[in-house]
């Protein structure tokens, strides 16, 4: 009893860093160093708040200022929140910036945000919303953050659907030349951060950091009525009634972060999980990458930034 008391005061004395975590009556200093994309609402703020109990430092990433602050307010200081909009690669670079100059290195990278819009959105860097900011935006925020996963050997997760079944590849579709439906370009975009992760793990499976993809399941949310009209307000919100609240799929990702699970890649519901055959086509994911590159201007397919 005295030497729990002892390392509870330990404990509360600890700076951030050296959070001290009681696992069957031993002691470990483990927190992670975590970016979290789409933290402010949804799943990524019930997964921010869990990872923040668990003694986790979270770089916390979201649109709105008023929402961060917030979030920072009802959490404590291993919580640095980031303002990162999506849509603007400018935005995206600056909180990437904001990052990279806070933390040596990133133990898990969570690619969580993503947006569906009622009607085509062109964003300001000249490509529909869904594309950017579901696909491209995971892919430039990987790119960018590699070097510090890669230091540690970590992990990069990425939110992905089973929506994606209902769909299959179309280089038009990613061109955006193909009649824009909601929920159509939705199922598309997760295929693509499906397709996105089975390429990472072929071509980058030797640099040390693994990479998974979850299906949360539905949820309720409120994803399907941002930018949204009436009539997809009203079906959305009847749709997601059904769901399980925001707190359902976080064991899922604690699973893969604790556990660091082999050989799957592709979770729901702390299980493996299926995906279409597809995503491990290699001219598949070639041409989904080539896209990525050249839209990003990043280097060759299969160089990501590891200098």
């Amino acid at each position: 009893m005295v030497r729990k008391r002892l390392l509870v005061q330990i404990q509360q004395a600890a700076p951030f860093h050296l959070h001290i975590h009681f696992i069957k009556g031993s002691v470990f200093f483990m927190p992670k160093t975590i970016v979290l994309t789409g933290a402010t609402s949804g799943i990524g703020r019930a997964l921010c708040l869990r990872l923040i109990k668990d003694g986790h430092i979270v770089y916390a990433t979201g649109r709105s200022q008023e929402k961060l602050d917030a979030l920072k307010k009802e959490t404590n200081e291993r919580l640095f929140p980031i303002r990162m909009d999506l849509t603007s690669f400018k935005s995206i670079e600056q909180g990437l910036k904001d990052i990279q100059d806070k933390t040596s290195h990133i133990d898990v990278l969570i690619n969580n945000a993503a947006a569906t819009s009622a009607k085509e959105i062109i964003t300001e860097d000249g490509f529909e919303m869904q594309i950017q900011v579901n696909h491209l935006a995971v892919v430039k925020i990987t790119d960018a953050l590699f070097p510090l996963i890669k230091k540690v050997s970590g992990m990069v997760i990425t939110t992905s659907s089973d929506a994606h079944r209902q769909t299959t590849f179309k280089e038009k579709a990613l061109l955006n030349k193909t009649k824009y439906k909601i929920f159509k370009r939705y199922q598309e975009t997760k295929l693509y951060n499906l397709i996105f992760t089975y390429y990472c793990d072929r071509v980058l499976s030797s640099s040390g950091v693994a990479f998974y993809a979850v299906h949360p399941g539905l949820v309720k949310t409120d994803l399907g009525s941002k930018n949204a009209n009436w009539f997809v307000d009203k079906i959305w919100k009847l749709f997601a009634s059904t769901g399980q609240t925001p707190e359902g799929p976080i064991p899922t990702y604690l699973k893969i972060i604790e556990e660091r699970p082999q050989p799957y890649i592709y979770y729901a519901y702390e299980k493996p999980n299926h995906h279409l055959e597809i995503v491990e086509d290699k001219s598949v994911q070639e041409t989904l990458m080539n896209h990525a590159h050249a839209s990003l201007n990043l280097k060759a397919l299969g160089a990501f930034n590891d200098e």
